[in-house]
């Protein structure tokens, strides 16, 4: 991990946080190239429907390019959330697509009429206090149990880990909104859960498809992943930096006080 993490901040050198970086824009760019030619690649090849392949591509995009305040956010938001509605109604997954359908539409038009100054995935630093951390926690398990109960009203497949991918997702939508950096790890696991549920279900239904979603779950996880990591070294060397400075400023005006002292005691 510590050598993993040493790479990410040296080919960055702490520029993640700044969006016109180029190192930055390559980084979104091979990333959504290597998705979408994997993707291209399973529809040319009759692996997956043309859906999937739209979904993949536009999902990423939504993701990475597109700022929460933009117009063109409602666009993309509706477009890819109407698809996986459809493909997750499809595969009885109940709470993922009450969430795309119900929740991220709304969402999204609600945050474009606030500004996110620094792009989407910058200035994501407020820190939470312990209070707020446990009613994140309690809200994101409510929801899943909210979502749980729903799923058995309804006959959904894979209730449990539907619901409980369903719960997180709303959490860290919510999380992100306020700008708090504990978003990354709260969005992490719901990733970590959406990719599995997935596969398991491609397992399931022995479709192949399916897999095309957690790929790109997955690149969400790479990317908030590589985020996070610069992101937070990049704030630490700043906060040191700006405490080397204080300090030094301290100390220069206590030793300023001193001879002022001295200079009165002479007199």
């Amino acid at each position: 991990m510590e050598i993993s993490k040493k790479f990410f901040c040296d080919y960055f050198d702490g520029q993640i946080i700044k969006e016109d970086s180029n190192k930055y824009k390559m980084f979104k760019l091979m990333l959504t190239s290597l998705v979408s030619l994997f993707g291209l690649f399973c529809w040319l090849s009759g692996f997956c429907a043309p859906a999937y392949f739209v979904l993949l591509v536009l999902g990423m995009v939504w993701n990475f390019y597109v700022k929460l305040e933009s117009k063109w956010a409602i666009a993309f938001c509706v477009f890819v959330s109407a698809i996986y509605f459809v493909i997750a109604c499809n595969f009885r997954l109940y709470s993922n697509a009450v969430v795309y359908i119900g929740f991220y539409i709304p969402f999204q038009m609600f945050a474009t009429t606030k500004t996110y100054y620094g792009g989407s995935f910058v200035q994501i630093k407020k820190e939470m206090e312990e209070i707020h951390q446990a009613i994140y926690i309690i809200l994101a398990v409510l929801l899943s149990v909210i979502f749980y109960m729903f799923n058995l009203g309804v006959g959904a497949r894979f209730a449990i880990l539907d619901a409980a991918t369903a719960g997180l997702l709303v959490a860290t939508a919510l999380l992100r909104n306020e700008r708090y950096n504990d978003y990354y790890y709260f969005r992490m696991f719901a990733l970590v859960l959406s990719i599995m549920l997935w596969l398991i279900a491609a397992l399931e239904y022995k479709n192949f498809e399916l897999v095309i979603i957690a790929v790109m779950y997955f690149a969400y996880l790479i990317f908030d992943v590589v985020t996070n990591v610069v992101q937070k070294n990049t704030y630490e060397n700043e906060y040191m930096h700006l405490k080397e400075e204080y300090l030094e400023i301290e100390n220069k005006m206590k030793v300023e006080q001193k001879i002022k002292a001295y200079k009165k005691s002479k007199k």
